[in-house]
């Protein structure tokens, strides 16, 4: 009985001594979680008017050289404060609006400097600096209790986060940020294009049904579509509606996603046990050709390729017809297996966001007088490229060497209409 109580005595004090150390702990992140939210929102209030005052600045000059430094802390405080926001669990929709709104205006601030559009500037940053002046008390008004004492992390967690009781809020705050951002940095054309085609709106196809879908799933890939254990549609809302079916065949598991619209396999993955690789890479190189050529997509080339010790990693372009040039914003990555050459994995929903190419002109260029003394061209192509305004370029994909002691490779991607460097690239 003297032993019983013994145990007992002693397992009431360990966890005692247990529970007093978690409640240290806890404690100890409260302090830690109070100094490091407390610290994100001072600086993101302190910031914010410091914002302000540079966009007044930046304001009072004719000439773009006298603003430079203020136009350089627009785009500086813009990057800090989203930094100090994004330390914060913040209602998500005020989150994502005042991350896009800060990025433009810093972007724009940035951009104005270097293309000196001198008269757009003044009209976009009036209008902000009256936004910013109405988000700064909004701010302050929202947050100044947080900065009040001491809180639970179960308190912080309800004052910042999208609970009920806070979504009134900070939801209106998203929603005016939103607004500012609509108003002031409207989405220019090929932005609005680049947002239609990620939610794949321009696809024409006609609707399939689910069975339709299992269907094409069997005939594509029958080796292990033998077992479907179920298919259900994407999620309501989602940009491009999708039949996702998954499979058991065997050793292997899987999923298969397929578009509603025309049946199109937006991506595909197996996992199975892995045998010794009896593929070659040409062996595999041929038969993802033909399974993509199967599937539909009969306009693509190799262009890169890659491999593991289980798998080799293809990435094909799409081809315009009209000029042969290769659309890199239009890939399609397929994986293949070493031991048996079966698809593995693939992911087409690049391709099928189909980029809108508009005719370019080609303009004569004599690369000896482009390029220094000596640098190379040893390989030139047609390629569609997107520019910094996300806009589809027609552009000459050149592979060139330079002729220092160790001659080095590079790829360099020149606009075909204003010959502009759009991208340099080592290799």
């Amino acid at each position: 009985m003297k032993r019983m109580l013994f145990i007992m005595t002693y397992s009431f004090i360990v966890l005692g001594i247990y529970a007093f150390g978690k409640t240290q702990e806890t404690e100890q992140l409260s302090v830690a979680l109070n100094t490091q939210y407390s610290k994100s929102i001072s600086d993101a209030s302190q910031k914010l008017g410091e914002l302000e005052e540079s966009v007044k600045k930046s304001l009072l000059f004719e000439d773009e050289k006298s603003s430079a430094k203020e136009r350089e802390d627009v785009w500086r405080l813009s990057s800090d404060i989203k930094a100090s926001i994004g330390a914060l669990p913040v209602n998500e929709s005020f989150s994502t609006s005042w991350m896009n709104y800060l990025g433009r205006l810093g972007n724009y601030a940035k951009e104005s400097t270097e293309q000196g559009n001198k008269d757009d500037y003044y009209a976009v940053m009036k209008r902000a600096s009256d936004n910013l002046d109405e988000l700064s008390s909004e701010w302050q008004v929202a947050t100044s209790d947080l900065l009040s004492g001491d809180m639970t992390m179960q308190h912080w967690e309800n004052k910042l986060g999208s609970n009920v009781e806070n979504e009134g809020n900070w939801g209106k705050m998203g929603a005016s940020i939103k607004q500012y951002g609509e108003a002031v940095f409207p989405l220019t054309a090929s932005e609005s294009d680049a947002q239609k085609k990620k939610e794949l709106r321009n696809i024409k196809d006609q609707k399939i049904t689910e069975d339709e879908a299992i269907e094409r799933f069997k005939k594509l890939l029958p080796e292990v579509s033998n077992d479907v254990i179920a298919a259900e549609k994407s999620r309501k809302g989602a940009p491009y509606p999708f039949y996702h079916i998954r499979f058991s065949e065997n050793s292997s598991i899987g999923y298969i996603d397929i578009t509603q619209k025309g049946g199109h396999i937006l991506s595909y993955l197996v996992e199975r046990r892995m045998g010794k690789p009896t593929k070659s890479f040409e062996e595999l190189k041929k038969m993802a050709a033909v399974f993509l050529d199967k599937a539909d997509y009969k306009d693509v080339v190799l262009e890169e390729s890659r491999e593991n010790d289980v798998a080799w990693h293809f990435v094909f372009v799409r081809v315009n017809p009209d000029n042969n040039a290769k659309v890199f914003s239009d890939p399609i990555h397929i994986k293949m297996a070493k031991d048996n050459g079966e698809v593995l994995g693939m992911d087409t929903s690049e391709y099928i966001r189909k980029e809108t190419l508009k005719p370019q002109p080609i303009r004569d260029v004599n690369w000896k007088e482009f390029f220094r003394t000596g640098v190379k061209v040893m390989e030139e192509e047609l390629a569609y490229v997107e520019n910094k305004q996300l806009e589809q370029r027609l552009a000459h994909y050149l592979t060139v060497v330079s002729n220092d002691k160790k001659p080095e490779t590079y790829k360099i991607v020149v606009d075909t209409d204003t010959l502009e460097v759009i991208k340099t690239e080592k290799q």
